[in-house]
């Protein structure tokens, strides 16, 4: 449809009914759509009455229910066969009918959700990328360590602390508060030099939770220990390692907003 107005389009006016805004019935070519529409939604009103007619049609050859009195003088008349009806042909048209509207109806309710949770899907949206940018993780990334590179590597590497690969050598719970993960480092991405074992917290509902022994590659940002991301595995590792590793240099020139800078 070439316009939208109070979030309905032609079509889902039609369905619903509702009355068309002056600025709609302005629009020639909104309200020609419309129309067709329209007509195309009362067809299928009718074929769905079809439905009913058909099914509450007696089947073919059974007998009526009103029978003429015998009387003396009238001789009974031998019963007139019964038209068949065709019951298989219309059945299957008003069914095919039905399946339109139900088609239709769907199509309707996705297009009103759509118009409906736009705004907040949008504005979710806004947010996520709001923190990605910063290199910051969002509260779904203190649930969920690993995930797809961020949208700008170098920026998140700038506002990381630490970033290593280890093997988890402790898991300490820490009173229904998450857990501190003790890692015995085998390769360091940042800083350059440092202990033999590092430490990150991670939180309660924190996905995948890091076991003794594992392989894990963490990133923790500046002014905190809560990792911001953490990947699990031989695999997951690697794929990360790919994306630090050229991402890193760049890194290095790269200022963290955090630091004061824009």
């Amino acid at each position: 449809m070439a316009a939208e107005y109070d979030g309905a389009d032609a079509l889902m006016a039609a369905i619903t009914g509702e009355p068309l805004p002056k600025a709609a019935r302005a629009d020639a070519e909104f309200m020609a759509g419309h129309r067709a529409a329209a007509a195309d939604v009362a067809l299928l009103r009718e074929q769905l009455s079809a439905i009913g007619d058909v099914l509450a049609a007696p089947p073919a050859g059974a007998p009526s229910p009103v029978t003429a009195p015998v009387t003396a003088r009238s001789r009974p008349r031998a019963p007139r066969p019964a038209r068949p009806v065709r019951r298989g042909r219309a059945l299957r048209i008003a069914l095919g009918s039905l399946a339109a509207v139900v088609a239709l109806s769907a199509v309707a309710g996705l297009a009103r959700l759509v118009t409906e949770n736009s705004g907040s899907d949008s504005q979710a949206a806004k947010s996520a990328g709001a923190a990605d940018a910063k290199g910051g993780p969002g509260e779904a990334d203190r649930r969920s360590g690993d995930g797809p590179p961020p949208s700008d590597p170098e920026l998140a590497l700038a506002c990381d602390r630490l970033v290593v690969e280890g093997t988890v050598a402790r898991v300490e719970p820490k009173d229904g508060q998450g857990s501190r993960i003790v890692l015995t480092v085998t390769r360091r991405y940042k800083p350059d030099r440092g202990p033999a074992q590092v430490a990150f917290l991670l939180a309660e509902d924190a996905h995948p939770g890091p076991r003794r022994g594992q392989h894990v590659l963490v990133e923790v940002g500046r002014g905190t220990d809560d990792a911001s991301r953490w990947a699990v595995g031989e695999d997951r590792v690697a794929a990360n390692r790919a994306w630090i590793l050229k991402a890193l240099p760049g890194s290095r020139h790269t200022a963290c907003p955090s630091d004061g800078s824009t």
